[in-house]
């Protein structure tokens, strides 16, 4: 059974998203693979924020000038940048790729790829439960 994680992740102060996604596209994702080998995921999907450009009250001090496009709730809720879901063969195969990268050479990598662009202070991780999907056409009773 798919074991599957969420992590939410805010770009370091100073850091546009463009920097933010273009660094954790291009050097992050490639660091991780480089480490884990086989180990990394079955995926590794992130969902970035649509940000604009639009000026408002409602800002927040992170995000004053890329507000992200709330359609429910408040701007204060979507403080971060990306929703990164990590899909691994079963439990076993997310401790085994958790434990490479805690691995003190590994999680040394890392935290320096880290500390260029993620604001760690920010940083949160879920394993999720049960997935249930409703698709158009599809009757799911």
């Amino acid at each position: 059974m798919p074991y599957t994680g969420l992590v939410f992740a805010s770009r370091k102060p100073g850091t546009t998203p463009e920097q933010f996604k273009t660094h954790y596209e291009n050097s992050h994702i490639p660091l991780l693979r480089g480490i884990a080998g086989a180990a990394f995921p079955l995926s590794h999907t992130r969902r970035y924020l649509h940000r604009s450009d639009i000026k408002s009250v409602a800002n927040t001090v992170r995000n004053p000038d890329s507000p992200a496009t709330v359609i429910l709730g408040k701007q204060d809720d979507f403080d971060y940048d990306v929703v990164a879901e990590l899909t691994f063969e079963d439990e076993a195969a997310f401790k085994t790729y958790f434990g490479l990268m805690r691995q003190p050479e590994n999680a040394a990598k890392i935290t320096a790829d880290e500390d260029k662009f993620l604001d760690k202070t920010e940083l949160r991780a879920v394993i999720l439960g049960d997935t249930i999907v409703t698709r158009r056409g599809e009757d799911n009773k």
